[in-house]
Parts: C-alpha cells; sequence; structure tokens
C-alpha cells in the first residue's frame, strides 16, 4: 500500500517551514488580520454621543385668517395646517384657538382696496380711516380666547383643505363702531403654533336676505333667480356638488340691482345645490343670510338645435341633400325623411346619418320629393323636423 513518508510521520517529527511574510497564500489573511485589528479597538473603546433632541411638532404658522359677517354670524375661513415649522408632514392637528381684541373704531369705514391707489384730492382728515389692528404683544395682553375647537368639532369644521366655521353675532352691537380684531393658534400635543395674521371685522346689523330663489336646467346652463326688495353692493351666488360639505368661494358675483344668474359652467350628470347671499359691505365681506337654497340634477334631456342652410339638389333619377352642421358638441346623427305624391313623410334612413350629406338614389325621373332632416345626439335627444325642402329629379 503506498505510503506518504511526510504525511504519515508523527507531528513532532515533521519538519515545519518558517512563514515567508511575502507568501502570495498568506497575504489575503495578513490583510485580515490588520482590519480586524483596526476594528476591534474602535468597537469596544467608541463612546456614546449626546442624543439628538426630538423634532417639534410646531404647526405652521397661519397666514391667511379670513373673518366675514353672514346675517347674524360671524365666519372664519383658514388653510388646514399640514406642516411642522420645520417643514416636515404634521399630520394632523388636535385643535384651534380663536382669539378676539376688541378696540375702538371710531372713523372706521370700509374701504374698497381697489380705490386705494387713487387720488383725493380731499384733506387727509376726510379720508376714510384703516380698520384697526393690533401686534402680536399687544394682541397677547390684550386678548381673550374666543372659541376652542376639538375632537368633533373641529372634524366637523374641515371642508376640503380648509378649516371653516362660525361663532354668533352678539344680540345687542355698541352703539359706536367697534373693530373686532380676530386671530388664531393651532395645537398639536403640546405645540402651539404662533398667533396668526390679525383679520379685522366691524360687525354691522345685516339688512333683509334676498329670497325665493329658484333654479331651472336649460340647454345653456342653470338659470337662477331671486328677488330682493332693496339694492345691495351685489350679489354672491355660490354652488357646490350634492355630496360636498359648505360653500368654497363665490361662483360669481352680480351688480346690486340684478336678479338673475345663468350657470354657463355646470356640467351634464351631476348634482349641484345653489345659494346667493346679498353683499352689504365689500371688504371686510358683510353678507346677509342666504336665500335659502336649491338642490337641482343637471341631466342632459334637451334636443340638439337643427341644421342651417338645408338644401335638395336634382340629379339624375336621384337627389342630394346638404346642410351646415348642427352646433351642439354631442350630435350623433341626422334622420332623414322623404315624402313622394301620394305618401306622407316616412323614413329613409335605418341609421343617423354622421356627415353633412346624404344621396338618395333609384328615385323617378320627373317626380317632385320633398325632404325633412332630424338631429339626434348622444344620449338619444331628438330634435324636432325641419321645414321641408322641395325637388324634382331629372
Amino acid at each position: 500500500m503506498y505510503s506518504d513518508p511526510e504525511h504519515s510521520a508523527p507531528l513532532s517529527s515533521r519538519r515545519l517551514e518558517p512563514l515567508r511574510v511575502g507568501s502570495e497564500r498568506l497575504a489575503p489573511v495578513v490583510a485580515w488580520l490588520c482590519l480586524v485589528s483596526v476594528l476591534v479597538p474602535l468597537v469596544a473603546c467608541g463612546k456614546k454621543g449626546a442624543p439628538l433632541p426630538p423634532l417639534r411638532n410646531t404647526p405652521m404658522t397661519t397666514r391667511d385668517l379670513q373673518v366675514s359677517q353672514q346675517g347674524r354670524q360671524i365666519l372664519f375661513d383658514m388653510a388646514y395646517p399640514k406642516t411642522t415649522i420645520s417643514g416636515f408632514s404634521l399630520g394632523g392637528i388636535d385643535g384651534v384657538e380663536l382669539m378676539q381684541l376688541v378696540k375702538p373704531a371710531p372713523g372706521a369705514v370700509i374701504i374698497d382696496p381697489e380705490s386705494e391707489d387713487e387720488e383725493d384730492e380731499e384733506d387727509e382728515e376726510a379720508k376714510p380711516q384703516p380698520l384697526p389692528s393690533a401686534d402680536a404683544r399687544e394682541f397677547v395682553a390684550g386678548g381673550e380666547v374666543l372659541l376652542t375647537l376639538r375632537g368633533a368639532e373641529l372634524n366637523a369644521a374641515v371642508v376640503g383643505d380648509r378649516l371653516q366655521f362660525r361663532i354668533p353675532l352678539a344680540d345687542e352691537l355698541p352703539s359706536e363702531p367697534t373693530a373686532n380684531i380676530f386671530a388664531v393658534r393651532t395645537v398639536k400635543g403640546n405645540e402651539d403654533s404662533q398667533l396668526s395674521n390679525r383679520a379685522t371685522l366691524i360687525p354691522i346689523e345685516p339688512p333683509s336676505a334676498p329670497g325665493n330663489l329658484q333654479a331651472q336646467a336649460t340647454a345653456d346652463g342653470i338659470e337662477l333667480s331671486w328677488e330682493a326688495d332693496t339694492d345691495f353692493e351685489g350679489f354672491d351666488v355660490f354652488r357646490r356638488e350634492a355630496q360636498v360639505r359648505g360653500y368654497d368661494e363665490a361662483l360669481a358675483r352680480v351688480g346690486g340691482d340684478v336678479r338673475a344668474y345663468r350657470d354657463t359652467s355646470a356640467r351634464y350628470e351631476r348634482r349641484y345645490i345653489y345659494t346667493v347671499r346679498a353683499v352689504a359691505n365689500v371688504a371686510p365681506l358683510i353678507h346677509t343670510d342666504e336665500a335659502g337654497e336649491r338642490e337641482i340634477e343637471y341631466k342632459d334631456r334637451f334636443p340638439p338645435p337643427l341644421p342651417a342652410n338645408i338644401v335638395a339638389l336634382a340629379e339624375r333619377a336621384s337627389v342630394r341633400l346638404r346642410w351646415d352642421p348642427a352646433k351642439a358638441d354631442d350630435v350623433a346623427g341626422y334622420i332623414i325623411y322623404r315624402r313622394e305624391p301620394g305618401r306622407d313623410f316616412h323614413r329613409i334612413t335605418d341609421k343617423p346619418v354622421a356627415s353633412t350629406e346624404f344621396l338618395d338614389r333609384n328615385l323617378a325621373s320627373g317626380l317632385t320629393y320633398a325632404y325633412q332632416l332630424q338631429v339626434v345626439d348622444e344620449n338619444g335627444n331628438e330634435s324636432g323636423k325641419s321645414d321641408p325642402v322641395v325637388t324634382t329629379a331629372r
């Protein structure tokens, strides 16, 4: 049997080769040992750094608080805070604090922003005085928390990406003009935002609201009408879809002597709710109460219009009909009726004709034929029939 003398000899009798540093076989091992010798002290001797402070959930300051009056209610509108002051997602808020500071406002009147740049040759004393305001320190020192929204009340105030809420007007208003200056703070956990921009309102006794609001669907939009005893600065028309809670900005503003509006932006197959408020003052905005609400489902039940310039051209044993396109966006086609001597009008096209031309063939030369057109839209609404056009086939 074969035996390897070197490997079969006792360990003590084997000849051990000295390690050679330059050996290619040992180079990776040496490198690994060096790496370990460097890393182990770092792990063993590393120190724990000071913990970083937790990120604060302070809500971003509200800068778009708006206040207006509607009837005997004071309305507030602001964006729902979405981020912290560091720019991170806030994930909702836990509360809103509404604060108020009251100041006398002698001589303060409504100022139309569009007229501020116009030149006025009157004395400075005769010019309207701007509405009072207050800086943050004055507000914090003299203001009071008027309302706190939390829980269900806060959730009820959320309309889309806005917060909208209201408070009642005082039963009796001061005899002298008084400025109600408002601001808000939003709350997340134990963190309060900074005070918002200030919004000022001088409440007034509201005039009577318009009434008898009507809404009617037409082919050109939804026609609104209402009644009012006096003229106002204007009327604001509001619209919302039936499934949406609360109105956004006014759809339109019409003149104070106008009592109707046509909503041409309404779309078929939608259900809308409308209301109208009279504008008693422009800036800050003071509305009357609403003229009720009217809900309407806008469906396409309206036939398309007839085409213009329908002509019948006689050809050999045939008649060629031509017409202009009907002025509607949803035309599906045209139905053609014919009357020959001794018969009534009858339909001669199985399907609506998509083009604006039709050739009626195989007619008897010398006979007189009359034609009528009818338009049908994509919802199956059919127009009336056109006036007859008459010609004699050649």
